[in-house]
């Protein structure tokens, strides 16, 4: 175990134990990333790599409430945009999707039957149709949510105290910036 950072543990916060971490941290060689540049390009290489390391470890029974709820990948990035952005018109929800207006009313009627979604009257134009989550939308993406959180948690629970400080740190910079940009989706 010698030369091995300590485990990030949420229940310890050793200053000795972070010590550690950061000079086994220093240590380390560089991770090289295949196909990472600086700028925009680099830093899609860095997240899509983290990501693989993230649902190679996990992501099972996030998976496995999409399957049992009946919900396709589209679907649920639709009932995640109706979440965070509010109410959208069908063509908006088939531009953020990049699918076909055709395709997207289908998407839409399925989360319809499923209770998830409704069809309201556009206020200003009757002859259009808005798409808002119900309550049972919300708490469907509340629940994949949750367990992404902790699959997530799970993934990168062998990492070391002092990565983990860094990391969050970061993250909580990148959150609040793109947290500041618009929200519209189309």
């Amino acid at each position: 175990m010698a030369g091995r950072s300590p485990k990030w543990n949420p229940r310890s916060s050793s200053t000795a134990s972070a010590a550690a971490g950061a000079a086994s941290a220093l240590a380390r060689p560089p991770v090289s990333v295949a196909g990472a540049t600086e700028g925009l390009p680099g830093l899609g290489a860095l997240i899509g790599n983290l990501m693989k390391h993230v649902y190679r470890r996990s992501a099972g029974e996030t998976l496995a409430i999409l399957n049992h709820a009946g919900l396709t990948l589209p679907q649920l990035v639709c009932l995640n945009i109706l979440d965070e952005c509010g109410v959208r018109t069908v063509s908006a929800i088939a531009s953020a999707l990049r699918l076909s207006p055709a395709a997207t009313s289908h998407l839409v009627d399925r989360l319809v039957s499923e209770g998830l979604v409704v069809r309201i009257e556009d206020p200003v134009d009757r002859r259009q149709k808005r798409v808002t989550i119900t309550a049972a939308g919300r708490r469907l993406v509340g629940r994949v949510e949750r367990e992404r959180t902790r699959e997530m948690t799970e993934a990168v629970a062998g990492m070391s105290t002092e990565v983990v400080r860094q990391f969050s740190r970061v993250l909580v910079k990148v959150i609040a910036e793109l947290s500041s940009l618009p929200k519209d989706v189309s």
